[in-house]
């Protein structure tokens, strides 16, 4: 230690929670990867089921702690003011301390910090959604029953809910305040420096005067386990133990080297992804009604492929309408007044009908049915293009929060896999029941069809009763009357 420089010195540091194992990169991969073989292989049945059911629950596992993560936000105590040494800018500290506050004699304390898995859970659920909401849009064959369309309803409920939890909760996340750490100029720290545990003596009354007994008395230095003081330590975060939290001084030639600078450029390149994502949603809402309507369209399905083989038939239609609609509204003006060529010049008489409610009606018909057309082929469009939009830039956010705290090696990332792997395995055996089973096995599964069955049609029975009722009773009424 120097005698002849300044007592203590304060930088710049970056206080945040690792993205937990559940969340890292392969867990995340292999959930992409478990919504694109969803959406591949939708129509083979149990296949599919297997791949969307596991992305589901971690999924909802991912909706689940926004929840959490939001309601239980950090409440961050009023900053304080600590006097430092000054120093000048034309120090040679910047070679140990590249986040070094110089010319300046106070900064401003405000204990907080970053939960990384606020992103990874951002990134799981939004793009969750992107896909769940187009898969109930667009598949006929996973939701073809009112039981799985009615899951489908309450899935999407979760995700959007989790979704806006998880954006409120990136939103509120730029807020944190810049976090400092006060070194001595000759002890240099490390590059990442994790929390022993918090002790409350280390905070005497106010964080001036904290700081400044710490560096003044070296056995109270000592004390405290770290080579600098981090007044960070002292915050906490509802799902994480306090001492997986971690100091974090950037070089400067890092995107993190100034946090505040990292988070205004985030913030800019959200407004684009947000509009997606708002269209996106938009547009599949638009999607979905169309299949409970009142309005009856000319559009014949909400199937691409479908609307592609009609498509001239669409068009045709169109014209035909129009058509129709133009000629009955001129046959209607020639009634009223029989001397219309007498009194208005050709041009008139072929832009008159245009004017008129029965063409104003058929062109606002007509008008309906292209806009349910656009947003239906638009909503298929941009659904992917958002999907793979979101999903990079919310990779490129995570990658930017640092390196991952396990490695791909480590058994707490490929275990997801091993266990999506052994799960296709048992689903593949039992749809294989019947040809492994015994006779005894086949006369039992049997007879149970044969119970289910007449379960089945006992019920449909009770609903035909029911639904007969009222209108027996009405037709009694009727015959008294």
């Amino acid at each position: 230690m120097n005698s002849s420089g300044p007592l203590f010195i304060a930088q710049e540091a970056l206080c945040y929670y690792e993205i937990s194992t559940i969340y890292n990169s392969c867990p995340r991969y292999l959930f992409y990867a478990l919504l694109i073989a969803s959406c591949v292989t939708r129509w083979t049945g149990w296949l599919a089921d297997v791949f969307l059911g596991a992305a589901a629950t971690y999924a909802g596992t991912a909706a689940i702690e926004a929840f959490i993560l939001l309601a239980s936000e950090q409440k961050r105590p009023k900053p304080a003011p600590v006097t430092i040494p000054f120093i000048s800018d034309n120090t040679t500290l910047w070679n140990d301390f590249p986040q070094l506050i110089t010319e300046t004699n106070q900064v401003m304390i405000q204990p907080g910090s970053l939960e990384l898995d606020g992103d990874a859970v951002l990134a799981i659920v939004v793009t969750g959604y992107l896909v769940f909401l187009p898969l109930q849009c667009w598949s006929r064959i996973l939701t073809h029953q009112r039981a799985r369309n009615f899951l489908f309803y309450l899935w999407n409920l979760l995700m959007l809910t989790g979704s806006i939890c998880a954006l409120v909760y990136a939103a509120n996340k730029s807020k944190t305040p810049t976090q400092y750490m006060f070194c001595y100029p000759g002890l240099p720290p490390y590059d990442t420096t994790s929390n022993d545990g918090w002790q409350s003596s280390w905070r005497t009354s106010t964080w001036n005067e904290s700081v400044w007994e710490t560096f003044s008395n070296i056995t109270r230095w000592s004390l405290i386990g770290d080579i600098c003081y981090n007044p960070c330590f002292n915050s906490s975060q509802t799902l994480r133990q306090s001492t997986s939290l971690q100091s974090w001084v950037a070089s400067k030639d890092s995107e993190l080297s100034h946090p505040a600078r990292f988070w205004d450029k985030l913030i800019y390149s959200r407004r684009y992804i947000y509009s997606l994502i708002i269209l996106c949603l938009v547009l599949n809402l638009v999607h979905l009604t169309f299949k409970f309507l009142p309005y009856r369209s000319r559009i014949p399905s909400a199937e691409i492929i479908v609307i592609w083989k009609e498509r001239k038939n669409i068009w045709n239609g169109f014209k035909g309408e129009l058509k129709t609609a133009r000629s009955k509204a001129k046959e209607e003006l020639v009634h009223k007044e029989a001397d219309l060529s007498n009194g208005n010049s050709p041009l008139s008489s072929h832009i008159r009908p245009l004017f008129s409610m029965t063409f104003l009606r058929a062109f606002m018909r007509v008008l309906a049915d292209f806009l349910i057309l656009f947003g239906l082929v638009f909503s298929m469009i941009i659904s992917p293009f958002t999907i793979i939009a979101f999903v990079a830039w919310a990779e490129w956010t995570i990658y930017n929060d640092g390196p991952a705290q396990e490695s791909p090696r480590q058994v707490g990332q490929w275990s997801y896999l091993v266990s999506i792997g052994l799960l296709l395995i048992s689903a593949a055996i039992l749809t294989l029941k019947y040809r492994l089973a015994t006779m005894s096995e086949l006369d039992e599964e049997i007879e149970k069809l044969r119970d289910d069955l007449e379960k089945l049609e006992q019920r449909k029975e009770k609903r035909l009763r029911s639904a007969t009722a009222p209108l027996m009773t009405l037709e009694n009424t009727t015959e008294d009357g």
